[in-house]
């Protein structure tokens, strides 16, 4: 399904997914090293909330003013404690913020399209969760064992193991999302590993081309 029908555009649009610290920043960097255009639904969500957007007055009005840093964005750790322990909490912000980043998905790949792009790639923590595969011609998924993944949010965002863990509980789990995904990259060795598997991969996608 795609939101702009653009006269002999045959670009390949693949949309990247994995759970939380699962490599997926790493994976962007090898598409971009190809000359492919990635977007980042992470940079999205910031624009989205950005000072002065109705996304961030939205916000603050639902979280009150502890989640405003002291550069007046948004104190994003504080948030993210509020996201742990209160699931209406998830589902508020959520609500204010997936229907701006999907719209800036979609105009990304049409502005790609209309380019004359070979490819496109859209990065989407959530990608099976939002039910998105339609937007997508191709889906990856970057695959990483969830001790791994734990220890790396740790490492990452100096969180607990506990909080952790109730972060990744929030996401389809890495098994569920391999089996709904095209293609899987493994992510449970090291990076000369990852980039092996990435030119793999990313050969059959451009076949993949229509």
């Amino acid at each position: 399904m795609n939101s702009c029908e653009i006269k002999g555009d045959t670009m390949v649009r693949v949309g990247l997914t994995g759970g939380a610290a699962s490599g997926k920043t790493t994976v962007c960097r090898f598409f971009r090293e190809q000359g492919v255009a990635v977007s980042i639904a992470d940079d999205l969500a910031r624009e989205a909330v950005s000072p002065g957007s109705p996304g961030f007055d939205a916000v603050v009005a639902w979280f009150g003013d502890g989640v405003v840093a002291e550069d007046g964005g948004l104190d994003r750790p504080a948030l993210r404690r509020q996201l742990i322990s209160d699931p209406e909490a998830r589902r508020v912000l959520e609500s204010i913020v997936q229907p701006e980043v999907i719209r800036l998905m979609e105009a990304f790949l049409c502005a790609e399209g209309a380019k004359g792009a070979e490819m496109a790639v859209c990065e989407v923590p959530l990608l099976f969760e939002l039910t998105l595969e339609a937007m997508f011609d191709v889906t990856l998924h970057v695959g990483v064992d969830r001790d791994t993944q734990c220890a790396r949010l740790m490492n990452r965002d100096g969180v607990t193991e506990d909080e952790a863990s109730r972060l990744l509980a929030l996401q389809l789990s890495d098994a569920e999302k391999r089996g709904r995904a095209d293609w899987v990259l493994e992510n449970t060795q090291g990076l000369l590993e990852l980039k092996a598997a990435f030119y793999k991969v990313f050969d059959k996608i451009i076949k993949k081309k229509p």
